[in-house]
């Protein structure tokens, strides 16, 4: 058995038993999720192994086993010298991989040749026996490759089956034929999970921000498929981040970076001549972006007291964003409103760590991170400035870990406490104000009307006032993890498990502030016209909330009989109190509105299905996931892998879903109100609110099934692993089965228990407005019901190759190409919490996910070049995305919003983005660097595809937007950072 020594203390003998106990009960790992271990093969039995961390100077000793190995677990990602049994050479260890040396003693001096000594292939590797496809992302591709909004997400994009959202819009992940919901990232072990709203990660619902400081990121990784069962609440893919840590000398970098307006290409339809601008009579909108920062990191009492801090700005103004009002709004009004308006985004990024090296044996770091973030933006069109939303991304992330190391065994404990909230704040007060005109008929037009005479609210030319929508979601959350790590020679073994305690909220505020609906070939302002009709909330607004208690336990197993076989053997379980508002009580007016709905009983829908006594939804306890991967060295030198790998993986409903059943029913209920002869619309904002109270009606309804099933995903894959001299290559087929993915459908019907279709096709219409006949009684807004019957298959082949960069060689390229099957039976598209196209989720069948690509090409470069110059570039081929079908009949619209159609371009996405850099050494030892970055070098136009542009009308003929583009066009970036 290895034996890893550590000299006692009193404090460390004291917590030893306790957290072995500890772990085994009630724990989950904390750094076990990053940690690498180094394994050693071929050395002397008996022999002392020394593993020092080059940067903090903190030493573990190892003896050597019978069989020539040694085995040291919990590694921080560093660089190591490992000295003794013959070795003498330093070993780099990425974020929680295996790296195997070749201990044996270096071949002595032969006479035969000469005195010349004979170097015989002492190499280092990291793990390719393990059925995980895992693609690591070095502090040498973070620090090199371009990329337009320094966010570390971006790089994501590296791993096979992976897409990351274009710079300029919200950053999301997303992989497999599911959405990024079910994407985690892990920082320093700890979830960043959003258990509220979508993105996956806490904070980035709707957010082109970062959610973490990228110059605290040491390296990170991701995981594609068949992660270990020590990681939780993810159905797809998750990333893993490694924070850096203060080392025995002082260490900083400042830097800024710069776009100016002249440096930013104009998007190609907004260019003169083109569908945007006809006449070239729009100017180029006004543009700039500063990022900077900085961060420091050394000891505070050397070798026992380390500090480190980073903090990273963004100040951006964005292209001003244009009004311009439609149809029939008189020409005062539109002088009034008409222009540019600029669009801001400031993000400030702050991160501190203290390191303690308490014993030998004990390491506690505490860390905190604070993220504050503001963007003004939601107008625009005919959506006037005062009509957009100043929204918010907040939050703050404490963390306490210690790590204890016996002999042959690693206890770590993580205490972390975090709150994250997003909201869309008014930017205005006041009610909103809307302008409506109908295309008049051809007749009407040469009788001189700009409108029809029909009032139709969604006629819209104009939205000025204030915005009527507001959210605001929280999630505060207290985390308890534990894990222990067993060294049993052949096994190591890790258990633990987590306890959080978290408090959800969600906040909607729909039109408390009121919507007045004018013609618009009759407005001259809201004192001196008469609206048609308004809308109001009738009720006091509050945010609905929830506490949930989740718990998670793991076990899992690496064994490593012989060079040749490895197995990865696990299981998690996870459990949680309130996952899908099981407390939840169905307010008594809506309980007899159903039992009294004649639609219902007609189609024979059981209302019991949908009422809630808060008694009768159980958590669900059988979350059980187990995980296998087995790999076979073909050859017993890790140059030939073949690997197979099969689990299951379990994620969790979003609070938005269970949020939105308790908001309708208890805190948001929106009235119309209709003008009438000689009963105007009241113009006084509370004596609306009264007039709509009196008519005796509620809004929508909104109610989850009772038997609402968590999210899960059960993987397969199977592959092989060559090593050609420098080059690592792979090749992957990925199958995944995800089943229970949750949408509100339609649940209004008519008398008969039938659902409006359109005489075309017969196939089920949009019913934003249900005949009055179909009304739930007491109420005229919509009656959604949760469904979760939807599901996706997806195939996958993977190909990667790539040779690591070293400062030695000098080059580093990575190539990965993803061809996948995306499959799924829900019409709609993948963040969509309501399907509002009909009654059922799958209605049209299995096709292909929407958003997702069919194939993708992502490749890397960095070479050094002379004169201290790096050039680094990052070459992205896509399919593009699929998009769906929206089809306007005279009786009514059909919307699949599932993947109907796909561009019908070879490579519909395309950019190469470049970087050169020229780096500068001081006389006093420190160093500046200049760079120049260019994206998207070939200007190359990536159109944006989308359902109601692309799809819109039978077999439509542009399959594209022809008016909007994604990413950037070509542009440019300067910067200059400081290192010393």
């Amino acid at each position: 058995m290895n034996q890893v020594h550590a000299k006692r203390s009193p404090f460390a003998f004291g917590i030893s038993a306790a957290a072995v106990a500890v772990a085994l009960v009630a724990a989950t790992p904390a750094m076990a999720q990053t940690a690498g271990t180094i394994r050693g093969e071929h050395g002397q039995p008996g022999e002392t192994v020394t593993v020092t961390d080059t940067v903090t100077g903190r030493s573990v000793t190892a003896t050597v086993n019978e069989d020539g190995t040694f085995v040291v677990v919990g590694l921080r990602p560093s660089t190591y010298r490992v000295e003794g049994s013959g070795l003498a050479e330093d070993v780099t260890v990425p974020v929680g991989q295996i790296v195997t040396i070749d201990a044996a003693p270096a071949a002595e001096v032969s006479p035969d040749t000469g005195g010349e000594i004979i170097v015989q292939g002492r190499r280092d590797r990291t793990e390719v026996r393990t059925a995980t496809v895992t693609t690591n992302v070095s502090q040498a591709q973070i620090e090199n490759l371009p990329q337009n909004d320094r966010n570390f997400l971006n790089f994501a994009a590296l791993a096979p089956g992976v897409s990351v959202s274009p710079s300029g819009g919200d950053k999301r992940v997303q992989a497999g034929a599911v959405s990024g919901d079910q994407v985690n990232v892990f920082i320093d072990g700890l979830s960043l999970k959003n258990p509220v709203n979508h993105g996956g990660v806490a904070g980035q619902n709707f957010s082109q921000g970062n959610p973490f400081p990228q110059l605290a990121v040491q390296e990170f990784k991701v995981d594609t498929q068949n992660f270990k069962a020590e990681y939780e609440q993810a159905g797809s893919a998750i990333i893993t981040a490694v924070t850096k840590t203060g080392g025995t000398e002082f260490h900083g970098d400042v830097f800024g970076q710069f776009q100016p307006k002249s440096f930013i290409g104009r998007p190609f339809f907004d260019r003169p001549g083109n569908a945007n601008n006809l006449d070239g009579s729009k100017l180029k909108p006004d543009y700039k972006r500063w990022q900077f920062g900085g961060d420091l990191g050394g000891p505070i009492i050397p070798e026992k007291l380390h500090f480190f801090v980073a903090y990273e700005g963004t100040r951006q103004k964005d292209p001003s964003t244009s009004v311009n009002l439609g149809r029939g709004v008189a020409a005062s009004i539109s002088n009034e409103f008409n222009g540019s308006f600029p669009v801001s985004f400031n993000q400030d990024l702050y991160f501190g760590k203290l390191s303690l090296f308490a014993t030998p044996d004990d390491t506690i770091d505490a860390s905190a991170f604070i993220r504050k973030e503001q963007n003004l933006r939601d107008f625009g069109g005919i959506a006037v400035s005062t009509h957009g939303h100043d929204i918010t991304s907040n939050g703050e992330l404490y963390q306490l870990e210690w790590d204890h190391r016996g002999d042959n065994w690693l206890n770590e404990l993580t205490l972390a406490y975090n709150t994250f909230s997003n909201g869309t704040p008014r930017i205005s007060d006041g009610p909103e104000i809307v302008l409506t005109c109908v295309e008049p008929t051809a007749a009407e037009a040469a009788a001189g009307a700009i409108c029809g005479p029909r009032n139709d609210i969604n006629a819209r030319s104009a939205e000025l006032g204030a915005h009527p929508f507001v959210q605001n979601d929280r999630q505060e959350t207290w985390t308890i993890k534990n894990n222990a790590t067993f060294d049993r020679g052949d096994h190591i073994i890790k258990a633990g498990g987590r306890v959080t305690f978290n408090k959800y909220s969600r906040l909607e505020d729909f039109r408390s502030n009121a919507t007045y609906f004018f013609r618009a070939d009759q407005y001259t302002g809201f004192e001196t016209s008469t609206p048609y009709e308004a809308a109001i909330s009738t009720i006091s607004v509050e945010a609905a909330t929830a506490k949930n208690t989740q718990f998670g336990l793991f076990i899992q197993d690496d064994w490593t009989p012989n060079d040749h076989w490895t197995v990865n053997a696990g299981i998690r379980w996870d459990y949680e109190t309130n996952a899908k508002n099981e407390n939840f009580v169905t307010p008594a007016n809506i309980v007899n509105a159903l039992r009294a709905y004649p639609g219902w009983q007609a189609a024979g829908i059981n209302p019991d299905d949908y009422i809630s006594t808060g008694k009768n939804r159980k958590p669900y306890w059988k979350a059980f996931q187990p995980r296998l991967g087995v790999a076979y060295d073909v050859y017993g030198d890790r140059d030939l892998i073949l690997f197979a790998g099969a689990g299951r993986y379990y994620d969790r409903p979003l609070f938005l879903t269970a949020g939105i059943e308790t908001i309708k029913a208890l805190y948001q209920s929106v009235s119309t109100v209709q003008a009438a002869p000689g009963q105007p619309i009241p113009k006084d904002v509370e004596a609306l609110r009264a007039a709509a109270i009196a008519q005796g009606l509620r809004g929508d309804v909104w109610l989850l099934n009772n038997d609402t099933k968590l999210p899960y995903s059960d993987q397969f894959n199977v592959g092989v692993r060559k090593r050609f001299g420098q080059w690592n290559t792979s090749l992957t087929l990925s199958h995944i089965r995800s089943h229970n993915i949750f949408q509100y459908v339609r649940g209004n019907r008519n008398p008969d228990g039938s659902y409006p279709t359109t005489s075309a096709t017969g196939e089920f219409i949009i019913q934003d407005n249900f005949p009055t006949a179909g009304d739930l009684p007491g109420f005229d807004g919509k009656l959604n019901i949760g469904a979760n019957e939807g599901e996706s298959r997806y195939w996958g082949v993977f190909v990667q190759a790539d040779k690591p960069y070293t400062r030695q060689s000098g080059w580093g390229v990575t190539s990965t190409f993803t061809w996948q099957r995306p499959r799924t039976n829900v019409g709609t598209e993948l963040y969509a919490d309501e399907f509002f196209a009909g009654p059922d989720q799958n209605q049209f069948g299995w096709n292909y996910s929407q958003g997702v690509e069919k194939y993708r090409f992502v490749g890397t470069g960095i070479v050094g070049l002379p004169l201290d110059f790096t050039l680094s570039g990052t070459l992205t081929l896509t399919s593009g995305p699929s998009f769906g079908s929206v089809i306007f009949y005279p009786d009514g619209g059909v919307f699949n919003g599932s993947g109907v159609y796909f561009p019908e371009k070879t490579f519909a996405y395309k950019s190469l983005d470049l970087r050169l850099a020229k780096s500068f050494k001081t006389p006093w030892g420190h160093e500046a660097t200049v760079d120049f970055q260019v994206y998207n070098v070939f200007d190359w136009v990536n159109r944006n595809y989308t359902t109601w542009g692309s799809g819109n009308g039978i077999n439509p003929p542009l399959k594209n937007d022809n008016d909007g583009t994604v990413g950037r066009a070509r542009s440019f970036q300067a910067g200059l950072k400081y290192s010393f």
